[in-house]
């Protein structure tokens, strides 16, 4: 289907206000300093694919990780997505951030066709777990961080599962903020979800998604040019992580970054997973790849999932060394202490 330009514009437009209510919202209904004063939260909108096509002005770990967040979700709830359901979890097992990181899905149905997917990640004041705030410098194992969530549904067919809520809630020391900061990220996905509707019955469900398509494809395009500008070849660095206290020493992560014609290769290597909270899995690992390439390239305007299908990133199989990160420089002070944990802890 062809694009008008100017209606083009005018659908952009609209999917970049409907995000934009999203982020006021959280501001204005959040209960918690974290969301209302820190702004530690961040709102996007994603097709049926799901692909997400409007990442706001909002912390860079969150969207990137978000990308394959609601990916994971969408799969794990596949033949089992109906219209007025909410989803909800927070485990970094699934592709999320880190435990503190609570994130709610809205799949939106117009005409009982699911056209988009409306998205709030929020970090929770107290996520449960033996420390309050959830960042507990002595766990040696993800299940003393906090409360894991797996995906779940908050709402199904538009009923609450006060239960489910109600378990959630529990297992926190902040229950009434914490109950207000949900509700402050239900309200922004249903606001999302309204804009988004009548959007399409304004346009029909056709236009809007031959839009969606040609937006994601724009901003691919022009990644592809930022990159075909570089110099083909393979370049290396590594960086190493400083000593967190623990007398492990400081372990080094290297990358290889491989440029051929408009395509960008990333490899990451790491040490060993650690039996602290500074581990860091895939959806972290990966959102820090695409905030680098954005640092770097400086793409123009739209920002969506269509800027990283010319980029590839490969991470080291969990717990394993490799070659060119297995050296360790360790701290004077201690002597290193190789201990390894049944299930690493995560972080941001």
């Amino acid at each position: 289907m062809t694009v008008d330009p100017i209606t083009l514009a005018v659908v952009r437009g609209a999917l970049e206000t409907a995000q934009r209510e999203m982020t006021l919202t959280m501001e204005r209904t959040g209960r918690s300093s974290v969301l209302t004063v820190s702004r530690d939260f961040s709102n996007a909108i994603f097709d049926w694919t799901p692909e997400m096509i409007v990442q706001g002005q909002d912390l860079p770990i969150h969207l990137g990780s978000l990308i394959l967040a609601t990916k994971a979700v969408a799969r794990h709830f596949e033949g089992d997505t109906r219209p007025g359901d909410v989803m909800f979890h927070n485990d970094p097992a699934w592709d999320g951030s880190h435990i503190a990181d609570w994130c709610m899905y809205k799949p939106v149905f117009v005409d009982d066709e699911l056209l988009f997917w409306t998205v709030s990640k929020g970090h929770m004041a107290d996520s449960g777990g033996p420390a309050p705030g959830s960042y507990n410098p002595e766990a040696r194992e993800i299940y003393a961080e906090g409360l894991r969530i797996p995906p779940i549904k908050l709402h199904e067919e538009g009923r609450e599962r006060s239960d489910v809520l109600n378990l959630l809630l529990a297992n926190t020391r902040t229950r009434r903020n914490q109950a207000g900061d949900l509700r402050a990220q239900l309200g922004a996905i249903e606001v999302g979800a309204a804009h988004l509707r009548a959007l399409v019955a304004r346009y029909g469900a056709a236009e809007v998604r031959a839009c969606v398509e040609e937006l994601l494809a724009l901003a691919e395009r022009q990644m592809r040019r930022r990159l075909a500008a570089l110099p083909d070849g393979t370049f290396t660095g590594s960086r190493f992580v400083e000593d967190i206290g623990h007398g492990l020493g400081e372990l080094e992560v290297g990358v290889t970054a491989a440029i051929a014609g408009d395509r960008l290769r990333v490899s990451l290597e790491a040490p060993p997973q650690i039996p602290f909270y500074t581990n860091s899995y895939r959806a972290n690992t990966t959102s820090a790849v695409y905030l680098g390439l954005i640092m770097f390239l400086q793409p123009e305007a739209p920002f969506n999932e269509g800027m990283y299908r010319p980029s590839r990133s490969t991470t080291a199989r969990p717990g394993r060394s490799s070659t060119l990160s297995s050296r360790r420089r360790t701290s004077p002070a201690r002597p290193v202490r190789r201990r390894r944990s049944p299930t690493p802890c995560a972080t941001r």
